[in-house]
């Protein structure tokens, strides 16, 4: 099985210190990792990010882009082009389209993309692919790293997403009960949009 990466997931993961449990975080080894590779992403190699303060988990991000292969365009053109169509940006387009053609699992933290594929695919394209969204991915760490990790690095990357202000409001001092519970409702959220082609890992709600 092969999975697909958006840009924004990996760069998040980076801010808080995640992206080299990415494949602990799947449950694959490296090589089963791609990821795409658009203009944005070559601009935030290229220049520092207030996002991306920390130049230990920038150099994280770089080394990943270096150690992954990349995916610039979908096999199958024609479904790619009418994702695009249906209201997806080009990244998320070409990761879909290739997860159908290939039978892989597309990471995205992007939630108007999981409503737009939903839009415009019959249950038969459904099928062929999975998704993993950036919720399951933080719920993981916890699963697998515990709390104490899961807070250190959502609290030094919490200016890279507005779920992390939002789970780890009181920063440091956040109880795990209220960021669970945070991360759970909007895993649930997304759960409405997507209906069953997310991976059910063991532990969620």
């Amino acid at each position: 099985m092969i999975y697909f990466s958006d840009v924004d997931v990996v760069s998040k993961l980076a801010a808080c210190g995640f992206l080299p449990w990415l494949p602990d975080l799947l449950g694959v080894s490296e090589d089963r990792i791609r990821i795409q590779y658009l203009a944005s992403l070559r601009s935030r190699l290229s220049r520092p990010s207030k996002k991306l303060a920390n130049e230990r988990f920038q150099k994280h991000l770089e080394a990943f882009c270096e150690n992954h292969t990349i995916i610039e365009v979908a096999s199958n053109d024609s479904r790619q082009e009418e994702l695009l169509n249906s209201g997806m940006d080009v990244g998320e387009a070409i990761l879909f389209a290739e997860a159908e053609a290939t039978g892989g699992i597309v990471v995205t933290g992007d939630k108007r993309a999981l409503i737009a594929y939903s839009k415009v695919s019959t249950a038969a394209q459904r099928a062929k692919l999975k998704v993993v969204c950036w919720e399951q991915l933080l719920l993981r760490v916890n699963d697998l790293r515990g709390y104490a990790a899961l807070k250190e690095g959502c609290c030094e990357g919490i200016h890279s997403d507005k779920l992390l202000l939002i789970a780890f409001s009181s920063g440091l001092a956040t109880q795990e009960a209220h960021a669970v519970a945070a991360l759970e409702s909007f895993l649930r959220g997304v759960k409405e949009h997507s209906g069953d082609i997310l991976v059910s890992f063991e532990s969620e709600p």
